[in-house]
């Protein structure tokens, strides 16, 4: 088996005035669903057909969300899931609150994972332009780095993530998870080094990557080229479409 490698970019750490500190991110090489296991095992089991893979894949991972939304624990050869709550309660017996409380899924890695983690070829380089996404919040839902929604405003925080320059590629796109093709944005109201806010369309329910594209970089400079960061978080848009509001503050 080849020896996987993972990028690590360095970018410098803005919470401490040490010179020379710097922070680690892991660069993405893009996203894998079930369609992208299914392909990968058909190439190497060559008697298995792509769709009754993912078929069994869907399936399976219906059926664990249904065990987990039970009260379960959820083993799998990734690692072990688990519901949380988040939030005070008021005495032993105050009820759930969904305004106070919120149920979360915890993960912890299996030693399988652990393990091929320690066989990883790790390389370093310096971030171009210094771009990076710290979080993503939806103020309608009050939430950061997880719902968002459909027709509403949201606000990217991050440094060196103002949308700049000529290049056609540049902008704040969203990608569906199990599709290629990249929704552009509209930026509206700020378009910072800091801080971007954005005004989503008509999203179909489901997850999405959030990727941004520029020429920035530090000192109000352009680059040559237009460079990527994506951000690892899922975004979810739940329920059905809401229609796209351009007075959405």
């Amino acid at each position: 088996m080849a020896t996987k490698a993972i990028t690590v970019d360095l970018y410098d750490n803005v919470l401490t005035e040490k010179k020379g500190d710097y922070t680690g991110k892991v660069s993405t090489t893009g996203s894998a669903d079930n369609q992208t296991v299914a392909d990968e095992i058909c190439k190497e089991r060559t008697e298995y057909r792509p769709e009754t893979i993912m078929n069994i894949l869907d399936l399976a991972d219906k059926k664990r969300i249904d065990l987990l939304a039970s009260g379960k624990t959820v083993n799998t050869g990734m690692g072990v899931f688990s519901v949380a709550v988040s939030g005070s309660f008021d005495g032993e017996s105050a009820p759930f609150d969904p305004e106070k409380h919120k149920l979360t899924v915890g993960f912890s890695a299996s030693g399988a994972v652990r393990k091929a983690l320690t066989e990883v070829v790790v390389k370093t380089r310096a971030a171009a332009g210094g771009l990076t996404i710290n979080s993503v919040y939806d103020p309608y839902l009050d939430e950061i780095n997880g719902r968002i929604t459909s027709g509403s405003n949201l606000i990217i925080n991050g440094v060196n993530i103002k949308v700049a320059g000529e290049n056609p590629s540049n902008g704040v796109f969203l990608t569906k998870v199990g599709s290629s093709e990249q929704v552009k944005m509209r930026l509206i109201t700020h378009n910072n080094p800091s801080q971007l806010t954005v005004l989503l369309p008509t999203l179909e329910p489901g997850d999405y990557q959030l990727t941004i594209t520029s020429q920035f970089t530090s000192g109000n400079k352009l680059l040559k080229d237009p460079r990527s960061y994506t951000f690892a978080p899922l975004l979810t848009v739940e329920g059905e479409p809401e229609p796209e509001n351009p007075d959405v503050v």
